[in-house]
């Protein structure tokens, strides 16, 4: 479906040490992915359409620090026809009413994005990172109450991290929902 918009971010990218005389942190060299909170939010994209605007965040540790990709990273394994050319991909699955849960198969074939690289500096060269995803689904699309994702990075060595599950996510919900599952809702103009 091509009237999803989604942007990818990576913000505080690199944590590692250093200063020599702090402790030498070890982390496994496959990653690992673990969901934060998801914000949610009607409003309108550039063009006007009505959205139910999502910014989904999780953290990410990589023992070796080497995730993500550069913009020339294109040949081999990383050309445009490989799985390997993006190295983050999302999968939405919906619940209706009836409980009844099933893949959003038109939305999970726009989530894939591209994680930009950054080297670590520093003694540790392990990778800290909390990335934030900007999905957005137009309303008329959205006939579910809730949604659910699942979501994996693969490092620049291919080694592909856990696939993580969010919580069961309310749509109607404008505000943030954590990864235990409560709700901190934003009071809207109206009310």
């Amino acid at each position: 479906m091509r009237n999803i918009i989604s942007k990818i971010s990576v913000a505080a990218l690199l944590l590692a040490g250093i200063c020599s005389c702090e402790k030498m942190e070890s982390y496994s060299y496959i990653p690992e992915v673990r969901f934060v909170k998801v914000y949610i939010a009607d409003t309108t994209d550039k063009l006007k359409n009505k959205v139910k605007h999502q910014l989904l965040y999780f953290d990410v540790i990589d023992g070796d620090g080497n995730l993500g990709l550069n913009k020339e990273d294109t040949l081999d394994v990383f050309n445009k026809d490989s799985v390997y050319y993006h190295n983050l991909f999302i999968s939405v699955y919906a619940k209706d009413s009836s409980s009844v849960i099933y893949p959003l198969v038109e939305l999970n074939d726009n989530l894939k994005y591209r994680i930009p690289y950054n080297a670590p500096v520093g003694q540790n060269k392990y990778l800290k990172a909390e990335i934030k995803v900007s999905i957005d689904i137009p309303l008329s699309y959205v006939t579910f109450d809730t949604i659910r994702y699942e979501f994996y990075v693969y490092d620049r060595n291919l080694n592909k991290s856990n696939i993580y599950e969010t919580c069961d996510i309310p749509v109607k919900v404008h505000g943030t929902v954590y990864a235990d599952g409560t709700v901190k809702k934003v009071k809207e103009k109206d009310e």
